[in-house]
């Protein structure tokens, strides 16, 4: 089977966290998909449990200033004291807030790459790589929920010599998603 059609397949990536010593063998690159099919109050994950981008808050760079609470088109975000509180019900991702806040304590869980994008941050890491005998995770979330986007990504690494891990829930529902498991040697 040939993916060279999915290398612009899109995938919703909350962190990418490079130089890790974790989830698989040598140093490695993991990126962490958003959207899981399962909602594990154990999940050490939960940012990446929903399946679209999420408002990100972070108290301790919060001033107060209020200067999100005027920009929110839903009205999701209030004042309280000296900080805010967001309704997640109503908050709808567009990111207004994050743009207006000067200390960073608003951001977005969640932005869309394809898997060549992914690709040229993943093989900046390659010497590390080669020496360590790391390579590329894949988890999340549920990283078969984006079939298309990790075969794309996983074809790439492969043509270019770099190990790639899948760290998954075990619940896959596609033909895709197994694929992607196969693929990668589980």
């Amino acid at each position: 089977m040939k993916d060279a059609g999915y290398k612009n397949a899109e995938g919703l990536i909350f962190n990418i966290v490079r130089s890790s010593f974790v989830d698989g063998y040598g140093i490695r690159t993991t990126i962490f998909l958003k959207g899981c099919p399962l909602r594990c109050i154990w999940c050490c994950n939960p940012e990446g449990q929903r399946k679209e981008p999420e408002l990100k808050f972070t108290s301790e760079n919060c001033n107060g200033c209020g200067n999100c609470v005027s920009i929110c088109p839903q009205n999701a975000i209030a004042l309280n004291d000296d900080s805010i509180n967001i309704d997640r019900t109503l908050c709808n991702g567009c990111g207004n807030c994050v743009k207006q806040c000067c200390r960073d304590a608003l951001d977005i869980w969640g932005k869309w790459y394809t898997a060549q994008k992914i690709f040229e941050i993943i093989k900046t890491d390659m010497p590390f790589y080669k020496a360590s005998g790391g390579g590329l995770t894949i988890g999340g979330g549920e990283a078969t929920l984006y079939p298309e986007f990790c075969l794309g990504l996983i074809e790439l690494c492969h043509e270019e010599g770099i190990n790639v891990a899948i760290d998954t829930c075990g619940y896959v529902t596609s033909t895709l998603g197994l694929e992607v498991l196969k693929k990668a040697g589980i």
